[in-house]
């Protein structure tokens, strides 16, 4: 009997020390926001300003830890495995969780099923881009030199399973053209590349390219986006164009399956009053981004149109990493 009053005791004990802690007002600790590529890249240096004013709006410390490998996907992995209190949340977009289940032959967790999506964060245009010099004056131009010699053109990428490359990929399958595909290491080894006359054309993020448009070595002939871009307002999107192309580079946060819903919107409210900030949403324009917060079910639509969408231009590319 004396025991079975010990086992009731103990049992109790832990239940009201699971209620203590359930009854913490969150966060109650550190938060981890987990940046799956280098630090100093454009996406760590989002996460740090995000953190920034998250710690503000949720009144607790975050710090940010850069878990890299696999094209982000060691990153992703680590915070799907991780207990889903919110105390380990990522930043990262459609690289892993749009492009990797098609990219990757074994894919260490479901994109969908392992996370839980919090809230959209950004979204960042790609612009189409030729040398200033080039004979190619418009879209127009571009489509149609394309289809006439397009198999002895190529466009350079910042790698294989980029954005990019795959944006590429998307329009030469609308447009019904063709060229090859040439892989660079990043943004600045396309540039040269275009720049040097090794590639006729790329199709490349904002930052990328604008400094060298600016600077008139570069003509810009549409962007990639559903709107006009800030940085190009005189050029049309693609989508106006004619060609049903959108490849928007969007990053967003996620937590662990199984996290609290109310946890979620607390962290999506703390999101969307931080893009309200002036400061926040200049800082990421100089990045190329534009703040574009949307909460859990909103966000979840977009991630699955995304998979579907890229599912279908990688297959049809015959595009695998491993």
């Amino acid at each position: 009997m004396r025991l079975v009053r010990l086992m009731i005791a103990s049992a109790c004990t832990l239940l009201l020390y699971a209620s203590a802690v359930s009854a913490q007002p969150y966060p109650s600790r550190i938060i981890k926001l987990v940046v799956p590529y280098p630090a100093g890249g454009a996406v760590d240096i989002t996460g740090r300003l995000l953190a920034e004013y998250l710690q503000r709006e949720l009144k607790g410390t975050i710090i940010v830890e850069n878990k890299v490998g696999a094209g982000g996907t060691v990153g992703a992995n680590a915070v799907a495995k991780a207990q889903p209190d919110g105390y380990t949340i990522l930043l990262s977009g459609a690289a892993t969780h749009a492009f990797a289940p098609w990219l990757f032959k074994a894919l260490p967790y479901d994109p969908l099923a392992d996370f839980a999506p919090i809230t959209q964060v950004s979204e960042g245009y790609l612009a189409l881009a030729v040398k200033a010099d080039s004979g190619i004056k418009d879209l127009a131009g571009f489509i149609a030199t394309m289809k006439d010699k397009g198999s002895s053109s190529n466009y350079a990428s910042n790698g294989f399973g980029t954005y990019p490359h795959l944006a590429m990929e998307l329009l030469k399958q609308t447009a019904g053209i063709e060229l090859a595909h040439v892989p660079f290491k990043g943004g600045n080894e396309s540039v040269t590349a275009l720049l040097g006359g090794q590639v006729q054309v790329t199709l490349n993020h904002l930052p990328v390219i604008q400094p060298q448009a600016d600077a008139g070595a570069f003509r810009v002939l549409a962007t990639s986006g559903p709107a006009r871009a800030r940085a190009f307002p005189d050029v049309p999107t693609l989508k106006e164009s004619g060609y049903d192309v959108v490849a928007s580079a969007w990053f967003g946060l996620f937590a662990p399956a199984g996290t609290p819903r109310e946890i979620i919107d607390r962290i999506h409210a703390a999101v969307a009053s931080a893009a309200k900030t002036p400061e926040l949403q200049e800082k990421l324009r100089i990045q190329g981004d534009e703040v574009r917060v949307e909460g859990p079910d909103s966000f979840l639509t977009l991630q699955k149109s995304e998979l579907a969408k890229w599912k279908t231009v990688i297959e049809k590319a015959k595009i695998v990493i491993n």
